[in-house]
């Protein structure tokens, strides 16, 4: 122990004597971003500007100035920079736009003797939000086949495929002051970016502008006063699923066009019912399968107060604006971008047939159907095509079955919903009044359009039925 003791100084000693201390220079340690001219709007909250996805929707002047340790600008710094808008905002394609592998669209601007001045275009703003600047030693190629980096990368210092400088950059990073902008409305979340390639067998044209983006979006309070002022967004709950709620804002000059959307919220909502307005949403807006939708949503419900002389304490407080259902026909079926507008809204069909026939396709009785199997692939396809017969396998894990709207089908999802088994031999290729629900788009589903019921009360046999 003694012997232990002796030693240990002289091993500290020694490994002190083996530490040395290494500082990095670094030529720049921060940017400096700032607008030249103050912009126009979104300086202050209570002037934001506009949401807008129009290409030249916002443009600053804005001046970059690469900082060394003295906090003076680096004039030996030439090299690129990345610029991105946090959290919102998008740029516009051009030559210093770059696609990085995360999906990120960013902007790499080339600094000259440690500055750059410029003018900066961005859309599809929205909050509070700020441009980023970043020194990570991303140079594009303009070759992204012959890049330093297309071999490498992931590797560290490797920006992207395309990154002709292997090596890291000094990791500088500047922001600008904030910048406000209103938040979207639902109109803004659901419309296409280009409604004109939103056609019959088109997929993956119908995505949310926003898709990818966490927003929020805003509802004003109902103070009693029926009618829309203008500029007015009323967020009505129109349907309650096991899995989340749909809202419609009947206040959208365009309504229904574009006034739904769907709010995936993994299980019921807690204290949301049908006919609640919403004050405010938030989520993360997302594509499944050709179907907008809001995921991990935050809410806030307009409650009644008491002494509000125009609703109930503990009742829903916009249960008279619940919309009536748009009724769809086969020409509205026939026109993919009619359909696009009323995705998530609450519709109906009228006088229909169920499905005629559920086909077994399993062939080999494995429980699945095996594509590598012709019979049981054509089986699939063949019964897909036909107008009221619904593959049998499919049926048993979606519950999805079929009504003819005038020679053209919509799926129908009822199975705990409504007490109507369409298998039943006697409700095979039955007439039905009306079946009413919310609209969902599957895109690759046969059919590709599917009416969710809310209640019982939204599938009626006979018109005497609906009374």
């Amino acid at each position: 122990m003694k012997k232990l003791l002796l030693l240990t100084p002289f091993l500290f000693a020694s490994v002190f004597a083996c530490t040395e201390n290494v500082t990095l220079k670094r030529d720049v340690l921060s940017f400096e971003v700032s607008f030249v001219t103050p912009p126009t709007c979104g300086l202050e909250t209570a002037d934001a500007c506009a949401f807008s996805l129009a290409e030249n929707a916002f443009t600053a002047r804005v001046r970059i100035q690469a900082l060394n340790e003295n906090m003076e600008v680096a004039p030996s710094f030439y090299n690129s920079i990345v610029v991105t808008t946090v959290p919102s905002g998008m740029f516009v394609s051009g030559d210093d736009v770059h696609l990085l592998p995360d999906n990120r669209k960013v902007l790499v601007l080339a600094m000259s003797a440690g500055v750059w001045e410029g003018d900066i275009t961005f859309r599809g703003s929205f909050g509070a939000l700020r441009l980023m600047v970043e020194d990570m030693g991303y140079e594009p190629a303009s070759n992204a086949a012959n890049a330093a980096c297309a071999s490498l990368y992931p590797a560290q210092g490797c920006y992207a495929p395309d990154d002709d400088n292997p090596l890291p950059g000094s990791g500088a990073v500047g922001v600008s002051e904030l910048l406000y902008f209103d938040n979207p409305c639902l109109a803004d979340v659901q419309r296409p970016w280009d409604e004109s390639l939103v056609t019959n067998g088109s997929r993956d044209k119908e995505a949310s502008p926003l898709s990818g983006f966490r927003v929020t979006i805003d509802g004003d309070p109902y103070l009693g006063t029926a009618a829309c002022a203008p500029g007015e967004s009323r967020l009505v709950v129109t349907a309650i699923s096991v899995a989340g709620f749909n809202i419609s804002d009947v206040c959208d000059p365009a309504f229904p066009d574009y006034a739904h959307l769907y709010i995936y919220n993994f299980s019921t909502p807690e204290e949301t019912s049908r006919g609640d307005c919403i004050l405010s949403i938030q989520g993360a807006i997302d594509e499944f399968q050709g179907y907008t939708e809001m995921k991990n949503p935050l809410w806030e419900v307009d409650r009644c107060e008491t002494g509000d002389s125009f609703c109930t304490v503990g009742e829903p407080k916009c249960t008279a604006f619940l919309n009536e259902p748009i009724e769809i026909t086969a020409a509205t079926l026939g026109n993919q971008l009619a359909m696009e507008k009323l995705e998530s809204a609450l519709v109906e069909v009228r006088n229909v047939i169920s499905s005629t026939e559920f086909l077994r396709c399993d062939a080999n009785g494995d429980g699945v159907i095996d594509y590598a199997i012709p019979e049981e692939k054509n089986c699939k396809y063949d019964c897909g095509d036909e107008i009221g017969c619904v593959v049998k396998e499919d049926y048993d894990i979606y519950f999805t079955w079929t009504v003819d709207v005038g020679g053209v089908e919509v799926g129908v999802v009822s199975q705990g919903i409504v007490p109507f088994d369409p298998e039943a031999e006697g409700n095979l290729g039955l007439p039905i009044y009306r079946v009413r629900g919310m609209l969902k788009q599957l895109d690759f589903g046969a059919p590709e359009w599917i009416i969710l019921p809310r209640d019982a009360r939204d599938v009626c046999l006979t018109q005497a039925d609906c009374e």
